[in-house]
């Protein structure tokens, strides 16, 4: 039993050991993976271009690759460049270091810690300086190849004041030699909000560019001005490295370190050409291609990016050539023209389109004894396809209640069109009048503008049409009436009377009564012939003539001297109207006049100063005020129309 005892003590020992063991060994693991910092991603860039001489320098940085690799082809032809790369290609540098009473003891000395890897000598730089920023931008070190020499004045450095950036920066310049022998670069760090001195942002730019120096920057992204480092990073080259807070300061150093030891320099006999060249690096299956003019030196991202080139669309392709152009042009006016041409066959037609349309009714098979050639539904298409289109218009409109008003519009207009033909051929015109003028302005807004423009001008000149032979119908009516007592007092029948009338006032009088003896010889009552002429025209003073004969028929009378007095009613009444049209003259003009003035004054103001009026176009409020001074507009004129309008 004292055997068993001390063996499973001795088992029970060991299993404890083990797992202590195993508990160690998985937290080394964990603390060494914790600790171990990631290498960066494979990256290859052109950090900088020198073209100025018979030789082109190309500077750049290569992370994960091998340097020997790198290959360059100039406008996308192979050259032979010499690689200069890592420790062959010497490094001088300056550390600019943000060392802001705002920032803490802690957070400057873990910045002054982070920068082991830069040490010369020790490090990858030959020679090193130091610029703090804290109270005012000072040199704190010089130049110098000594890594203890460095570290020795690194340790001085303390948090005090507020930080100078930018002055630090024009003073890291100042020590920078641009001799060409060696890689200039400017190492920052910056925690705390640049503090206005003696140099801006622009002019720290503009110092180190004139240095030939690249800036590789440390950023704790929390009080540093990043936009502005962000624009010098793309403008002189080289890099932005963020670290979220202290802690991770080593780590974006280190960082830094890695794509500077991958720094090198391509060396290849200049083009000798003026314009712009494309150099494109590639190491194994890293790439990049910048665009530089030799003669001339580039730096930076911004500035070596190479033109964007977009495979253009067939569209474009023809839209950009002018010959393509003009012939979509000529295209798109031939079909507005041959549009209008048979719209105008079709509502313009020959003077004696009248009579040959009420020859159907009288002798239908014409003076030749031929069939007329009418289509049975009065249509003026043919082609089928067409006609099915015009069909389906026809039942949309039906289903929306705009066909029977538009029909009856076009009746009083006197155009010998269906309200279903109109409507298609309206739409027909929308299209090609927005897409001829999108193909022109290439934008969207200009062909809604003329699309809406394309809808609401023929309804207008087709309201115009309606009111102006209404407007003569009515002046024709006193007119009218005294000839028809004139046919009665020298012994006409009343049918006879408007047969003789109809012949001798021109239109449209004369047509609606020749109308009217059309439909009186088919079998329909004369009062209901009259009345639907009186309908169609909308005609209060021609319903009173028609109700004066009805009453005549019935009960009898001497129906040549009412004619005459409902004339002569209709003349004062027609004098009355001109009168009033006559004294408000004045304010239509004042309505007119102050409706288009704002219209006017704004398309003026925008060709003497267009940016002060764009602030009109912007989304947003300019959208507001255009809106509320249109609904402004329109809520006047519309008060000044209702005070001038005096109905008689």
């Amino acid at each position: 039993m004292s055997t068993m005892r001390n063996t499973r003590s001795r088992l029970g020992a060991l299993m404890v050991g083990l797992a202590a063991a195993a508990c160690l060994f998985g937290l080394v693991g964990v603390v060494g993976s914790a600790g171990a910092a990631e290498d960066p991603p494979p990256s290859l860039t052109v950090q900088k271009v020198d073209a100025r001489g018979d030789e082109v320098n190309a500077f750049g940085n290569l992370v994960g690759g091998d340097a020997q690799r790198l290959r360059a082809k100039v406008n996308g032809k192979d050259v032979a460049a010499d690689v200069v790369a890592g420790s062959d290609l010497p490094l001088d540098a300056v550390v600019v270091l943000d060392n802001s009473a705002s920032l803490g003891n802690a957070t400057v000395q873990l910045a002054k810690q982070s920068l082991a890897p830069l040490l010369p000598g020790k490090g990858i730089t030959r020679s090193l300086a130091l610029v703090t920023t804290g109270g005012g931008a000072s040199v704190a070190i010089g130049s110098t190849t000594s890594a203890e020499a460095f570290q020795a004045a690194l340790d001085d450095v303390e948090p005090v004041g507020a930080s100078l950036t930018w002055d630090g920066l024009v003073r890291a310049a100042d020590i920078i030699g641009n001799d060409g022998s060696a890689q200039q670069n400017i190492i920052l760090f910056s925690a705390s909000p640049p503090q206005v001195g003696t140099a801006t942002a622009a002019s720290a730019q503009g110092a180190m560019a004139q240095a030939g120096a690249q800036l590789n920057a440390v950023v704790i992204p929390r009080g540093a001005d990043l936009e502005a480092i962000d624009n010098m990073v793309a403008g002189l080259g080289g890099s932005v490295t963020m670290a979220a807070d202290e802690e991770g300061l080593d780590e974006a150093v280190d960082s830094v370190a890695v794509q500077l030891q991958g720094r090198f320099v391509l060396r290849y006999p200049s083009t000798g050409s003026s314009s712009s060249t494309t150099l494109t690096v590639s190491a194994g299956k890293l790439s990049t291609t910048v665009a530089y003019v030799p003669g001339t030196t580039k730096s930076g991202a911004a500035n070596l990016a190479p033109p964007v080139s977009v495979s253009p669309s067939i569209t474009e392709r023809i839209l950009g050539n002018p010959l393509g152009l003009i012939l979509i042009v000529l295209i798109g006016f031939g079909a507005v023209a041959l549009f209008i041409w048979t719209l105008l066959n079709m509502v313009l037609p020959s003077s004696d389109n009248l009579n040959r349309r009420l020859k159907v009714y009288e002798d239908p098979y014409g003076e030749s004894g031929e069939e007329a050639d009418e289509p049975a539904d009065g249509s003026h298409t043919t082609v089928p396809i067409i006609q099915r289109a015009v069909e389906f218009t026809g039942d949309v409109a039906q289903k929306r209640g705009l066909l029977e008003k538009l029909e009856g519009d076009l009746e009083r207009a006197n155009l010998p069109l269906r309200g279903a033909e109109a409507l298609f051929f309206l739409a027909v015109a929308v299209v090609l009048m927005s897409l001829l003028t999108f193909a022109l302005t290439r934008s969207l807004l200009p062909a809604l503008v003329v699309a809406a423009a394309t809808v609401l001008i023929p309804r207008a000149v087709l309201s115009i049409a309606v009111r102006r032979r209404c407007r003569a119908f009515e002046q024709q009516l006193p007119d009218t009436l005294t000839l028809m007592a004139g046919t009665l007092r020298a012994g006409y029948s009343i049918g006879q009377g408007f047969e003789a009338v109809s012949t001798e006032i021109p239109d449209p009088m004369g047509r609606e009564l020749r109308r009217v003896v059309t439909e009186t010889r088919l079998g329909r009552p004369l009062d209901e012939a009259l009345e639907s002429v009186a309908e169609r025209m909308k005609s209060d003073d021609f319903s009173w003539a028609v109700m004066a004969i009805r009453i005549q028929r019935e009960v009898g009378g001497n129906l040549a001297e009412l004619l005459v007095t409902v004339a002569e009613t209709m003349t004062q009444r027609e004098r009355l109207r001109r009168d009033v049209a006559t004294l408000t003259a004045e304010g239509r003009m004042s309505a007119i006049v102050l409706g288009f003035l704002p219209p006017a004054l704004g398309l003026v103001m925008w060709a003497i100063n267009p940016a002060y009026m764009q602030k009109l176009m912007t989304p947003g409020l300019g959208y507001i005020l255009l809106g509320l001074g249109l609904v402004s507009m329109l809520i006047g004129f519309a008060w000044m129309k209702k005070i001038i309008t005096i109905e008689v």
